[in-house]
């Protein structure tokens, strides 16, 4: 049986996809940060992973053709964002400012850290695009000489974390303003946390995908500035 789903194409795929599944279902009875089906699902892939033996590349012969769609849809997250134009035309100036205030935070933030913890320069550049979207992440970390497998990581950790207790977190924090928690969320989590600000509506999805892109082209700009100011070109 373990041999056949190792040499299988399609066991990936339909792990994933059952184990979101689950995920939802035990969401929908005990919802909580830890019960996010994008949290969840990751977690019961690794436990099923570890118990039955099965090596990562064996599940990522299938699962691989999952990650074909993150660009496609990204993309369609332009809709709900077209959908509030007036909005965003209305509050342009402090959605720029808060977004510039944002991406300056978590790069400043991972420079510090890294420096705090004796971690060196090559994390830094690794981890300083962590809450942009893989794509962008992946582009940036090549220009400042990172390693891209510690980014690409990072930035699916970020995400998924940040879907999980973003609402929790908002709340936590009074922070009920729509604009404000999509913008909050984007700029944090970047598409996954996109998902769940959907979730929580119309306004807050569409400033979270305004913001994976502004936060996306800030620290295209930001990330080789700060980080030479602290570990030089």
């Amino acid at each position: 049986m373990m041999e056949f789903l190792n040499a299988s194409p399609y066991f990936g795929v339909a792990l994933t996809l059952l184990m979101f599944l689950v995920a939802v279902k035990i969401n929908r009875r005990f919802p909580g940060a830890l019960t996010t089906p994008l949290f969840l699902a990751t977690i019961l892939v690794v436990i099923f992973l570890s118990v039955f033996d099965i090596s990562y590349d064996a599940y990522n012969k299938g699962a691989q053709y999952i990650t074909y769609f993150l660009v496609p849809v990204t993309v369609c997250f332009a809709v709900p964002m077209y959908r509030q134009m007036p909005l965003l035309k209305k509050h342009a100036p402090a959605i720029l400012l808060a977004m510039a205030i944002g991406v300056a935070s978590s790069v400043f933030a991972v420079c510090l850290m890294c420096i705090f913890l004796g971690l060196g320069d090559i994390v830094a550049r690794s981890l300083a695009a962590i809450s942009v979207t893989t794509a962008i992440a992946i582009g940036i970390t090549e220009k400042l000489g990172g390693v891209v497998a510690l980014t690409v990581s990072s930035v699916i950790v970020t995400g998924i974390l940040g879907a999980s207790v973003s609402d929790m977190v908002c709340r936590r924090f009074g922070l009920t303003n729509p604009i404000a928690r999509g913008l909050a969320i984007g700029n944090a989590s970047h598409a996954a946390g996109t998902t769940k600000a959907m979730e929580m509506g119309p306004v807050e999805g569409a400033m979270s995908s305004l913001a994976i892109v502004i936060s996306g082209l800030m620290t295209a700009v930001a990330a080789p500035l700060i980080v030479t100011m602290f570990f030089g070109g």
